[in-house]
């Protein structure tokens, strides 16, 4: 990984070319929206807050 300098933070892999969803793509947004909405209710079930999840998917 390398460091992103300006902000301050890890690169990854989503931070590649390919990553990027059109605003204008409606299935795009959709699916993103719904993973989301997922990931919180889960999230939400264990009682874990978005910081802790933010850490323990690093």
């Amino acid at each position: 990984m390398l460091v992103d300098g300006d902000a301050g933070r890890l690169k990854t892999e989503a931070d590649e070319p390919g990553w990027e969803v059109d605003p204008d793509d409606e299935w795009g947004v959709a699916v993103i929206a719904t993973v989301g909405r997922q990931l919180k209710l889960r999230r939400e079930a264990v009682g874990m807050r978005a910081a802790d999840f933010g850490k323990a998917v690093g």
